[in-house]
């Protein structure tokens, strides 16, 4: 093995059973949408589809990402992600310019993405952080509860 990188697989669809719903135009018309700070749901409603299929389309992508597989489905979400990302660069570029008015871009970075920007984020990275820890000891480093081990 030379150590260099296996190319990405190359996803195919079969073009049997029903026409998909995943037309270009309707995933450009999602990503518009999702890009102008709609939510997901409303975005996918109003271009015909579900929410939950909105999101099947996104674990489909992330499933592919997984295996290394290059397709519609990978490059959709990262045009959402892309989308999103650059309103919050947008928001956080205005609260830095304008110092005396940052109040209303901070209120939609709160609401839109409080994951990130919540009064309570900290405590939630700081949570997923722990559990991840706790999760990752138990594996990697072999740490067993004291009744394995016979010490009960």
């Amino acid at each position: 093995m030379s150590g260099k990188p296996n190319p990405p697989k190359v996803y195919a669809r079969e073009e049997t059973g029903r026409p998909s719903k995943f037309t270009e135009k309707r995933r450009n018309d999602i990503i518009d949408a999702i890009s102008h700070r709609i939510p997901y749901e409303m975005a996918a409603e109003a271009n015909g589809i579900s929410a939950e299929t909105l999101y099947e389309w996104l674990r489909i992508a992330k499933s592919h990402r997984d295996d290394n597989i290059d397709s519609d489905y990978t490059v959709f979400s990262e045009a959402l992600k892309r989308g999103e990302m650059t309103r919050v660069r947008e928001h956080t570029e205005m609260i830095a310019a304008k110092p005396e008015r940052w109040q209303a871009d901070a209120w939609l970075l709160e609401r839109r993405w409080h994951k990130h920007f919540s009064t309570n984020a900290g405590l939630g990275e700081l949570n997923d952080k722990l559990d991840r820890l706790m999760d990752g000891d138990k594996s990697e480093k072999g740490i067993v509860k004291r009744d394995e081990e016979g010490d009960a």
